[in-house]
């Protein structure tokens, strides 16, 4: 007994022994890969009938190594050597179509540098060599066909999941994520020239725009507090950061260059034409970064008037988390974009509150997309007091009855329901603006809004009655809804006017009465509208409504 369990001991030690052993041979094998420049180990992939080559490379190799799709030979006529390639039209216009837009360098690369957690998807990149135009070199075969990829491979293991990827031969173009190719060259000339000049999208320079290393440290040491040296030495290593890379070769072994060719093309216009960008419904749902949006997704888990509940055992959404507009017969309050356009509305717009907080930084950008998270407690601050607006907003007689169980639907519906304004997103978004400014002037939200309440009672928020202001501001004559931004502007004026006293500028008044006139025209021709009566009149005896305060 004694003896088996000492076999079984030297036996464990043995196997222990070879696994360290593999573990060395390994750690001297990768080390011997790291410590050649032109080597990396590489992770075999295969997906249909495509294999390619996985890697993690640093962003000044990206920046070395990799050129644009457009510039990827194989989709070019050679003014030299072989002419057996027979460019097809077509795709040499979708290349060109699809080049990057120089517009975006600026924006994307300062993104990597202000956003700390920044992250970029894997390239997918072409791997070519200088080979493959040469008709008589030894690597085509028989009827013309490669011996080999255009990638030099050695593998490291029997199973053919591992290799060693030279890449002292070959050149990378980028088939996806040449935008992201674009903000790694941007980054890159901030960090060696320590300037970046801004480019429309054909990379012609844009005069007078452009950004400095010092307007990016400057930004971030206000908007973080972080030492400028701290922010210094941390953008000195930025390119030194990894970013991951898929390589397929140019051409494949047994491949003649036309099959090549058809090949990429096809997978350049699949990545590309199957591209998506998040809409802003999807960044309202997943943005950390933005504060509008990271206060509205707390509103929407504790505000009564917005937080899912059960009523009658059934669960019920209050706001739709998907959709930009809302249809007549949507049951939800208003959406999450809208939401999210509604704190900021407010909070940018109310001066009075910005004085004591950090709420203009909050979309203070140094370029577009280049946000700084607020700390914790300005964003518990922005929830408060965009809270207190949904408080008062909760005390409306049709907003009561909507937190009680009655359907958004029959509060909205122009026909067989109580067509208030109020269930409308663009009105929502308008009215926050309006009540934001009036809070400026002095008008507290909460006396704002029981006036609301108040006109509300007496019919004053109906979309479509004729007799009402909205009507032509928010809709046309058939009751159809406007959208446009100019009548959301319109609706926002309309709402200081009536809720602040009036218009004291002639000028200005002047300018709400003609606008206010020209949507209410139904026979532009004739000169023709309808006045608060109801009535068909002359366009230039419409009058604005009497103030409501």
């Amino acid at each position: 007994m004694i003896d088996s369990l000492q076999q079984d001991m030297e036996d464990l030690l043995e196997v222990t022994e070879i696994h360290h052993k593999e573990q060395r041979v390994l750690s001297r094998l990768l080390g011997g890969l790291r410590s050649q420049a032109n080597h990396h180990l590489a992770l075999q992939v295969h997906m249909g009938d495509v294999s390619s080559y996985l890697m993690s490379v640093t962003l000044s190799w990206a920046a070395d190594k990799v050129g644009f799709a457009a510039d990827l030979p194989i989709f070019r006529e050679s003014s030299e050597g072989s002419k057996r390639i027979r460019i097809d039209p077509e795709t040499v216009e979708k290349v060109q179509q699809r080049q990057p837009d120089w517009s975006r360098q600026l924006d994307m690369a300062v993104y990597l540098v202000m956003r700390r957690h920044h992250k970029f998807p894997p390239l997918l990149l072409v791997g070519y060599q200088g080979w493959v135009y040469e008709e008589q070199n030894d690597r085509w075969g028989i009827d013309a066909r490669a011996m080999n990829d255009s990638l030099t491979l050695r593998g490291l293991e029997p199973t053919g999941t591992y290799w060693d990827l030279d890449d002292t031969e070959t050149k990378f173009y980028a088939l996806d994520g040449q935008h992201r190719l674009m903000a790694i060259l941007g980054l890159r000339e901030i960090v060696k020239t320590g300037q970046l000049h801004a480019l429309d999208e054909r990379r012609n320079p844009r005069r007078g725009r452009g950004l400095s290393r010092e307007d990016i440290v400057d930004h971030i040491h206000h908007s973080t507090g972080e030492s400028p040296a701290t922010i210094h030495e941390r953008l000195q290593h930025l390119m030194d950061e990894r970013i991951g890379v898929e390589i397929i070769p140019a051409v494949r072994r047994e491949e003649n260059i036309d099959e090549a060719l058809r090949r990429l093309r096809q997978m350049f216009v699949d990545v590309n034409e199957n591209a998506k960008i998040l809409s802003s419904s999807e960044l309202a749902q997943l943005d950390e970064t933005n504060g509008y949006r990271v206060v509205s997704r707390r509103l929407l888990k504790e505000h009564d008037l917005l937080s899912s509940g059960s009523t009658d055992g059934k669960e019920r959404n209050k706001v739709d988390t998907t959709k930009i507009n809302l249809s007549e017969g949507s049951d939800c309050y208003t959406t999450l974009d809208t939401l999210t356009k509604i704190v900021k509305s407010f909070l940018k717009e109310n001066k009075v509150l910005e004085a004591n907080s950090k709420y203009a930084s909050w979309d203070n950008l140094i370029a577009k997309g280049a946000f700084v998270r607020p700390d914790d407690s300005e964003l518990d601050q922005g929830k408060r007091d965009v809270g207190e607006y949904f408080d008062h907003l909760a005390t409306i007689p049709s907003h009561v009855a909507f937190i009680q169980g009655k359907p958004a639907s029959e509060l909205r519906k122009s026909k067989d329901g109580e067509d208030n304004i109020l269930f409308r997103p663009m009105v929502q978004i308008a009215l926050a603006e309006a009540i934001g400014k009036l809070a400026t002037r002095g008008v507290s939200p909460k006396n704002a809004i029981e006036e609301i309440s108040h006109q509300e009672v007496r019919g004053q928020l109906r979309l479509t009655e004729r007799t009402s202001p909205w009507f032509g501001v928010l809709c046309d004559p058939s009751g159809k809804m406007r959208r446009h931004k100019k009548n959301q502007d319109l609706c926002c004026r309309l709402f200081q006017y009536l809720l602040g006293g009036g218009i004291e500028d002639d000028y200005d008044r002047d300018k709400l009465k003609e606008a206010f006139a020209k949507e209410r025209q139904t026979d532009p021709e004739r000169g023709l509208a309808i006045d608060l009566k109801g009535e068909s009149v002359r366009t230039d005896e419409i009058r604005l409504p009497n103030p409501w305060r």
